[in-house]
């Protein structure tokens, strides 16, 4: 009897050995898929949102930063006083001295300067008497200037402060010429680079990303205290294969790994400088925290598989039908359901936070539309709900969501919007609505919509951030309908 049963044991033993395989198997593969599909989505996050998001936020203040020195060179460099003094046959270096201590005021620029063809002086805001001499090497630039091509007045490079020996500014030397477009000598403005440094390293702690110029060859001109990197792009271990797509092209986004990390490079060139504005950025906290997840998982499942073992297909079938109840597309209109909106919402609001950037809500309403389901059935209803949330996807971005909250009524979740962006965006949509029509049978259907918007506070819920919006909805179907309202 013995001998009997224990063929029948081992058996059973290694079914259930071969059954916690395959179900650890499954698990850990399943795991794998939901790492992967992650990872992918936050390297398209990163790719196509924040990082050029970033950029430009960087470069519209860089450009406020950095670009003004160039319109006050070019300024300078078609002023008529500055002409004028010029052109006078002796000119005296009192006048220009102070018009470019004036400049320096003014503009807060580290030193500002005019050399003189025909006497070969530099004036600056001192009143120490500088000869341009050719055989000196501190003076090529000048010659540099003079030589520029016809379509290029101006140059920009990084060089000696005369005033201040050893220290480095960045200057904008740009060509002067009389009412004859005669050349009559070269003025210009320096911007110290320490300051500019500081403004690197401002924003390099603002957006949590590296941040460096590198000129058309690919030489770091420009970085902040910190800068990890090499002398060129070429020598950053990793970049060099994609050096050249980054120098060939105004703009671009680009991915190398360095040391088995991959790093994220957004590229932008400054055509006042002729320089590429690098952000780069590592691979980010939440792909770290998706790996540790899958670890975890992967932990957990290798754990507890034998424990669940008996009850593997009862949790299974539930399992199944807890992720079917929870299907995450109203299925008339395949905007998101309810469920599924809220639970965005809590990852947009945790993005928007990490990453510094507004969150807007929109609530939108069909006006009368129970008119439409009385007049013209319900199947006409259904035809108008399903065109709108197609409609209202024209209007919005990938990042951007439509959310069915109830009925006709629809909730938009705007990630890096502030309230003014998405009232303008709202606007639209309700304009671009009412001329537009839905065909229902043969016959064409106009519909206008009213709708509330909002900007999502801090730490605030979902619940709370609609129930202002819907006050604001609520207004405006009380003010007649077809507006939107703006709320605090």
């Amino acid at each position: 009897m013995q001998h009997r049963h224990k063929p029948l044991a081992n058996i059973r033993t290694k079914t259930l050995w071969l059954f916690c395989l395959v179900l650890f198997v499954v698990f850990f593969l399943m795991s794998w898929s939901s790492y992967h599909v992650a990872q992918h989505a936050i390297n398209r996050q990163i790719e196509e949102n924040s990082l050029p998001l970033t950029s430009d936020n960087v470069y519209s203040q860089i450009q406020r930063d950095l670009v003004e020195p160039t319109f006050v060179a070019t300024l300078m460099a078609h002023d008529t006083f500055v002409r004028d003094w010029a052109l006078e046959s002796s000119p005296k270096p009192a006048p220009m001295q102070r018009y470019l201590a004036e400049i320096d005021k003014r503009f807060n620029t580290t030193l500002s300067f005019f050399a003189l063809d025909k006497n070969r002086r530099l004036y600056l805001p001192d009143n120490a008497e500088h000869i341009i001499d050719n055989n000196s090497p501190k003076n090529a630039w000048y010659n540099q200037v003079k030589t520029l091509p016809e379509n290029k007045p101006y140059q920009v490079k990084v060089g000696t402060d005369p005033e201040h020996p050893g220290k480095m500014d960045i200057y904008i030397d740009h060509k002067v010429f009389d009412y004859q477009h005669q050349f009559i000598g070269v003025t210009g403005v320096g911007l110290s680079v320490t300051r500019v440094k500081k403004l690197i390293e401002d924003y390099q702690q603002r957006y949590q990303r590296t941040i460096y110029f590198v000129d058309r060859n690919g030489k770091v001109i420009l970085h902040g205290q910190h800068f990890r990197g090499a002398e060129s792009l070429q020598s950053i271990p990793g970049m060099r294969s994609i050096s050249t797509q980054i120098l060939s092209a105004p703009s671009g986004s680009y991915r190398f790994s360095r040391n088995g990390e991959n790093i994220y490079i957004n590229a932008r060139l400054v055509p006042e400088f002729n320089w590429y504005l690098i952000v780069e950025q590592q691979a980010s906290p939440s792909q770290r925290a998706v790996f540790k997840s899958f670890l975890t998982n992967v932990f957990i499942a290798l754990a507890i598989t034998l424990v669940v073992l008996t009850v593997s297909l009862l949790t299974q079938g539930r399992y199944q039908r807890k992720l079917a109840a929870q299907a995450s597309v109203d299925p008339l209109t395949l905007a998101l359901n309810r469920l599924s909106g809220k639970e965005l919402y809590g990852l947009m609001q945790e993005e928007c936070q990490r990453q510094a950037q507004p969150m807007s809500i929109l609530l939108i309403d069909i006006d009368f539309f129970k008119n439409i389901n009385d007049q013209y059935g319900h199947d006409a209803g259904d035809t108008v709900l399903k065109g709108l949330v197609n409609k209202l996807k024209t209007y919005i971005r990938d990042s951007d969501a439509i959310c069915r909250w109830g009925g006709e009524e629809f909730l938009v979740l705007l990630s890096g919007c502030d309230k003014d962006q998405a009232y303008t965006l709202a606007e639209r949509i309700r304009t671009g609505l009412q001329t537009q029509s839905f065909l229902v049978g043969s016959q064409p259907l106009a519909i206008t919509v009213s709708g509330g918007t909002t900007q999502v506070k801090a730490k605030e819920s979902l619940e709370q951030a609609v129930a202002r919006a819907d006050q604001a909805l609520y207004t405006a179907k009380k003010n007649g309908r077809n507006q939107i309202i703006i709320t605090e």
